[in-house]
């Protein structure tokens, strides 16, 4: 099945939800409960601070996997405000739709798998998902969502995004794959390839030495775990084509990322 790996900025949402679970019988009348509470009681259609006309169906604070509790919501992208959610909170507490349960979430930043699905609505997104399950796809299990490009039932568009792990789409050595154009196509990343990537015959190795050591050699899953980072490995691994300033970025970002992973 074809997706892309795409990276989000943060969104933020205001809809009503629900607690369900894949394995409840009620789970199809729970999610359609919301959706007909959502269009048919106008609460999509008096939310303010659109961000544009997309529906949204979210699913959110997972107890542990597909298999466990989750939050479905039924939403649409709001406009951030100044103060953030307390003011997207205000907005709607004014339009008086607290008391019809619409609440303001976040769809968190960070690298997202994109399924494009079109055809039927009412089983192209079943479809699509009972597809997405056979993957191993390592999900954060943070948020997953559908976006709706249109409102027609028979010849639909819905996006889907699976929410991914950051350090599955992170190198061992910080290079962030999802950036490289190869990544979800010809290539399914440094980890997927136990440190074999496309350009490894112009160095002559069998295997990067920034993925060689900290995975085979210490067991590490990153170089953020290693007290030299950036060791000499790091300075001897260098694209020819690039100039003495670039090599320095290039590298001050790796162990930026690796960084804010440690952490």
């Amino acid at each position: 099945m074809k997706y892309e790996i795409v990276r989000l900025e943060e969104k933020m949402a205001a809809g009503i939800s629900a607690r369900t679970n894949n394995q409840d019988p009620q789970m199809s009348m729970v999610i359609g409960a919301l959706w007909n509470r959502f269009f048919g009681e106008g609460i999509f259609g008096i939310i303010p601070g659109k961000a544009n006309e997309k529906a949204l169906g979210i699913y959110t604070d997972y107890a542990g996997n597909e298999k466990d509790d989750y939050t479905v919501m039924t939403a649409c992208e709001i406009r951030n405000t100044p103060d953030g959610e307390k003011g997207s909170d205000k907005a709607a507490d004014e339009a008086g739709l607290k008391e019809k349960g619409v609440e303001v979430r976040r769809i968190p930043a960070g690298p997202y798998a994109r399924f494009i699905v079109k055809g039927d609505m009412r089983t192209a997104v079943a479809r699509c998902w009972e597809e997405i399950w056979k993957l191993n796809l390592p999900r954060s299990f943070a948020c997953d969502f559908e976006e709706y490009q249109n409102d027609g039932m028979e010849e639909a568009e819905i996006h889907i995004y699976i929410g991914l792990r950051e350090d599955a789409v992170t190198a061992p050595c910080g290079a962030v794959c999802d950036g490289c154009r190869e990544y979800g196509s010809s290539c399914g990343g440094c980890r997927e390839r136990a440190g074999k990537p496309s350009w490894l015959p112009y160095i002559g190795k069998e295997i990067c030495p920034l993925y060689d050591c900290p995975i085979n050699e210490h067991k590490y899953k990153t170089c953020a775990e290693c007290s030299q980072l950036p060791c000499r490995k790091f300075m001897d691994l260098r694209d020819p084509g690039m100039s003495d300033e670039a090599f320095a970025q290039s590298v001050a970002d790796r162990v930026g990322v690796l960084k804010n992973l440690k952490r």
